[in-house]
């Protein structure tokens, strides 16, 4: 975020420089000629920023390229297996399409959104007329299970659809409230719960940081931006549980001493969007919410964002930077954003499966979370299943049950029966995982230690025999698409390695691209950078010989 910027915004506009902006960029999209220079200059007069600042931003985030009346085909690991390119060229022979990564349907793909937000599932080239037949209803849910001693993600899921509107008791947030927010802290530090995003770190400990950390009004800060193709956990959870989440956001709020809390969800999520601003109303009028939230004539009000299409604001840095306004680029840390986070005010970025597991630590003990899982990784993980598998959804799981567990009799082996060759776990930035490695347990530190990426715990299965070369194109092609482009090596090295991977790999280039990926691991600036390189590698040292000298078509 530029420190000149926000002293600029402050300066302008005293009374506004701690409201979000994003809102404001989606209302001058929504308008005629919203990216003119007369509409820019008008737009950053509302929102007291530099022109420059504001024609920066707009185009760092992919919806402000979006043509009007387009249909959005998910690109999405998982729809692309299942026959997505098909889809798109398909869908191009009958009007504008763009496509994008990912709806969020990673269990019933390939998907598609309509102009007016909605989505189609199951699509097929055949199907694709569907698309312009009016708005379709939503997709049903996805199956939930839950294998662990106790349900905690998926407690309120496994018990039926509820209505944003029905408010439940919030009885996580009155245990919280008997407690001091000291207390609170040392319960989700004794509980051992670790961030869900695919970081890890500890919950209580950033909590701790947070509430030692100087300036008001401090902020909690829901990270929707669920991007990583294969992973709906999120999506599910904000659709199905909102009321968890803002829970969680409450307790976390009271630990930490703060009244304001943002809700971040991706722009390829409009059910989520919707379902979660009417889950704030109900909780508002449940008092849950609003200005006596945390007693005493404590206030903690939520509120939500909608961005803008960007897979790197889903690190929690782009993801401040974007709320205010600036481009969804990685902050060089420190400070981290519980010293100085959105608006420069301490802030703790939490994910939503994290804060889904809070109100049960609340009510049920953390020793209770403790018990469940290893010691290394304790409480209970959502894994995610794509098509790719006989039974694809959600399965709450304890950490410790083996991946081999999880994808032969959780997930049910290949659809229709077919043999995996391998799968791909925890997105561009996760892992691809052959059958010789399935016996290693669903645990942070465990897997770490065996080069495996667990992020957020969605799979795609990867049926035998793979296009392997056509694999290694879609990750550099993803790599390339959703970089933000602020450090040379990730700008430049995804580009250049897609070039390579798309003339033709052969024994003679290889050197070179291996350096590029090496360099991109090493030097650059944000775990985007630096992670997505791991299955690209993976795919060269086990599959090398079946790329080496392919061309594409």
């Amino acid at each position: 975020m530029s420190t000149r910027a926000r002293a600029f915004r402050a300066t302008h506009a005293p009374d506004g420089a701690l409201s979000p902006v994003l809102p404001e960029f989606h209302r001058a999209l929504g308008e005629p000629g919203g990216t003119s220079p007369a509409s820019l200059r008008a737009l950053a007069r509302r929102v007291s920023l530099p022109v420059a600042a504001v024609r920066g931003a707009l185009s760092s985030f992919d919806d402000v390229k979006v043509p009007r009346g387009a249909i959005r085909v998910c690109a999405g690991t998982s729809c692309a297996l299942a026959g997505g390119g098909e889809v798109a060229r398909e869908v191009e022979k009958h009007g504008a399409c763009h496509p994008v990564y990912c709806l969020g349907y990673c269990d019933r793909g390939p998907n598609a959104m309509t102009p007016g937000g909605a989505i189609v599932a199951d699509l097929s080239v055949g199907t694709v007329p569907r698309l312009w037949e009016g708005e379709p209803p939503h997709p049903a849910p996805a199956s939930v299970r839950c294998v662990a001693r106790h349900a905690v993600a998926t407690s309120r899921l496994l018990a039926g659809a509820r209505a944003p509107e029905e408010a439940p008791e919030y009885a996580g947030l009155r245990a919280a409230l008997g407690r001091s927010p000291e207390g609170v802290v040392e319960a989700a530090l004794a509980s051992g719960l670790r961030g869900r995003g695919g970081a890890a770190f500890a919950a209580g400990k950033k909590w701790q940081l947070a509430a030692r950390a100087g300036g008001s009004p401090k902020f909690v800060v829901a990270n929707g931006d669920e991007g990583d193709p294969g992973s709906y956990i999120d999506r599910e959870l904000m659709e199905g549980d909102p009321h968890a989440i803002l829970e969680g956001m409450a307790i976390c709020g009271h630990a930490i001493g703060a009244s304001r809390g943002i809700v971040f969800i991706r722009s390829e999520y409009p059910v989520s969007v919707d379902v979660m601003t009417r889950a704030i109303d109900a909780a508002r009028k449940a008092g849950a919410l609003g200005p006596d939230a945390l007693g005493r004539g404590k206030p903690f009000d939520v509120e939500v964002v909608c961005g803008m299409g960007s897979y790197v604001c889903g690190e929690e840095t782009a993801l401040l930077a974007a709320i205010e306004g600036m481009r969804g680029e990685v902050w060089p840390r420190p400070p981290y954003p519980v010293e100085a986070g959105v608006y420069g005010k301490p802030t703790v970025v939490a994910n939503v499966e994290t804060l889904a597991n809070v109100p049960w630590i609340m009510s049920h003990g953390a020793a209770a979370y403790a018990r469940m899982g290893t010691r290394e990784s304790a409480g209970t993980k959502l894994l995610c299943f794509d098509r790719g598998f006989a039974r694809p959804g959600i399965v709450e799981v304890e950490f410790g049950v083996t991946l081999r567990s999880a994808i032969e009799e959780l997930g049910g082996g290949g659809a229709g029966g077919r043999p995996l060759e391998a799968v791909l776990l925890g997105g561009p930035m996760g892992s691809i995982v052959t059958p010789d490695q399935w016996d290693a347990p669903v645990c942070f530190a465990a897997m770490g230690r065996r080069g495996i990426n667990l992020g957020h715990a969605g799979l795609v299965a990867i049926p035998a025999p793979a296009d392997w070369g056509a694999i290694l194109r879609h990750l550099l092609a993803f790599m390339r698409d959703e970089s933000c482009g602020k450090c040379v090596p990730c700008r430049l090295g995804t580009l250049r390695a897609g070039e390579m991977a798309h003339a033709g790999l052969t024994d003679g280039a290889l050197p070179r691209f291996r350096r590029i990926m090496s360099l991109m691991k090493e030097a650059s600036l944000c775990a985007f950078g630096r992670e997505t390189p791991g299955p690209v590698n993976t795919i060269l040292d086990r599959f090398g010989d079946r790329i080496l000298g392919e061309v594409s078509a």
